[in-house]
């Protein structure tokens, strides 16, 4: 983080998003992928092999599990990263996954609104109130890449007065 990010967040109400998929949780999730395909093989090979009656009803559970333990994996594997910096008038928001790093730059020709949001989500109890940035319409591949919701995330807060200083703070940044 440069200086003039640090400034930025720490003088303002700018939130510092800074979101990485920790290594000890894609270990973990590559190895409970590993698991959940290698298990059933294990314990349920006997019903696939030889082919019999029951193959089909195994086949569908090896089927199943192999499916779910390969989302697993593939999560563990991602890599998953979000950065935002601050630079004049612009918020660049760095993603990374795949070993693959993408730069997105929000200016005022394509933010539509900043917007506080009331999550109803059972994650977010202690911080209800959610700070988004929505893409302009006719910037429909920008909504692709902002995330859920067609959204940029700007986190999660536990009062809605300060969600609305951050979100003042975050059109002022902008000059919306």
């Amino acid at each position: 983080m440069s200086a003039d990010d640090t400034a930025a967040t720490l003088d303002s109400d700018l939130p510092l998003v800074q979101r990485e998929f920790p290594w000890p949780i894609r270990v973990g999730c590559v190895l409970a992928g590993a698991f959940a395909i290698v298990m059933p093989l294990w314990e349920l090979g006997r019903g696939l092999w030889p082919l019999n009656v029951a193959t089909p009803f195994f086949a569908v559970i090896v089927g199943g599990a192999g499916y779910v333990g390969l989302q697993f994996i593939r999560a563990g594997l991602s890599g998953w990263g979000d950065h935002w910096q601050y630079s004049p008038h612009t918020i660049v928001v760095q993603r990374r996954a795949w070993g693959r790093l993408t730069t997105t730059r929000l200016t005022t020709t394509n933010v539509a609104a900043v917007e506080v949001r009331r999550s109803e989500d059972a994650d977010h109890d202690q911080a209800p109130w959610q700070v988004v940035i929505v893409p302009r319409p006719t910037f429909s591949g920008l909504s692709a890449v902002a995330g859920p919701g067609g959204v940029f995330d700007a986190g999660c807060y536990g009062s809605q007065d300060y969600a609305e200083r951050v979100r003042r703070a975050l059109i002022d940044h902008l000059g919306l």
